[in-house]
């Protein structure tokens, strides 16, 4: 038995527009192409508390920034590197969190 549905929001091939993040209601999860993440939608599907997991993100600087746009997952052929990048944010958010920036609990 499914315990829960996603769906993914790119771009629409044919139409060349990005894909309805809201389409399917009953779904949990929601898999984003990296490029079209932004703290807007990122911000409207946590809002309908929907998970937000980015695909496929192998670029350094990309993860660093999924990071920032506080999603719940990253799709990555390099975990290796994800982890390295994750434990610099970490390092980073210690250093600065006099300054008040810090990550999200997991």
């Amino acid at each position: 038995m499914l315990a829960k549905a996603g769906y993914i929001v790119m771009i629409d091939p044919t139409t060349k527009k990005r894909t309805e993040p809201l389409r399917i209601a009953g779904a949990g999860v929601v898999g984003v192409y990296h490029p079209l993440i932004d703290e807007e939608i990122v911000e409207t599907l946590h809002e309908r508390r929907k998970k937000v997991y980015a695909w496929t993100v192998d670029e350094e600087e990309s993860m660093a920034r999924m990071l920032r746009e506080q999603v719940d997952g990253v799709v990555t052929s390099y975990p290796t590197l994800l982890r390295r990048v994750m434990q610099d944010a970490e390092t980073d958010c210690l250093e600065q969190r006099g300054a008040g920036f810090f990550l999200p609990a997991a």
